[in-house]
């Protein structure tokens, strides 16, 4: 009797874009304009010998139902061979709030097929579920702002935190950030991936760990939309 043993592995993308070892996604992150009908993200499978079933949806940070769909929602990606991934909003524009970004997930999950030799044998096999940021962007708000925003977020003590306010209405996820050349990260006993602790939400703030001994200039980058990191900027604390 066949035995298969499924191990999920989850990543939670900030640079890395891979899926699988043979599965590649061509993005770090999803912006969704709110005047476009559909954005599309690559999807390929870089193995000669292997194919992956690839299932796709969209949810909430908590995990819970989104308002999107994502096509097809499961895929049999052959060896060497790519594919789009069409993501669709499908809810009520009005909805969402309109003089701020909103965040989803989109969620990629990935297992490689069983060869035929190994269909009668006690098989462990690993899914990978990978996810990514998809940020849903109201029309008003242009790509303009969106590339200025890191710029405008300002920086304070308090106690032995670092915190850190974004006053734009676009989210700015952190490349790097120190304090005196000391690198700073999210407190250990947070809940959330880091890739998310490492982000400010639209008119809200951030905090961190700051060592009362640790004074200086804060240094920063952020990444941009196309998953790249910008250049360095400074401000006193």
């Amino acid at each position: 009797m066949k035995r298969l043993f499924t191990a999920l592995i989850f990543i939670l993308t900030s640079g890395l874009n891979s899926v699988q070892a043979g599965v590649v996604v061509g993005g770090t992150r999803i912006i969704y304009p709110a005047n476009q009908s559909e954005v599309q993200i690559a999807l390929k499978n870089k193995d000669n010998d292997k194919r992956y079933l690839v299932q796709s949806w969209v949810s909430n940070i908590d995990d819970s139902k989104a308002p999107f769909i994502m096509t097809p929602p499961i895929y049999k990606l052959d060896e060497n061979r790519q594919t789009l991934l069409h993501v669709v909003y499908t809810g009520n524009k009005s909805a969402l709030p309109q003089g701020r970004e909103s965040l989803f997930m989109a969620n990629i999950k990935s297992v490689a097929a069983i060869p035929e030799e190994l269909h009668d044998k006690n098989t462990l096999q690993f899914a990978i579920k990978t996810k990514l940021k998809l940020f849903y962007r109201p029309a008003s708000l242009t790509e303009d702002e969106a590339k200025m925003a890191w710029q405008s977020l300002q920086f304070s003590r308090h106690q032995n935190q670092l915190v850190v306010k974004n006053p734009t209405p676009f989210y700015v996820t952190f490349g790097q950030i120190s304090v005196a050349g000391k690198a700073i990260k999210p407190a250990t006993n947070q809940s959330s991936p880091t890739a998310l602790t490492m982000m400010v939400a639209p008119f809200g703030e951030q905090r961190f760990p700051l060592p009362s001994a640790v004074k200086g200039n804060v240094v920063w980058t952020a990444i941009n939309d196309f998953g790249s990191e910008t250049e360095q900027r400074k401000q006193s604390l």
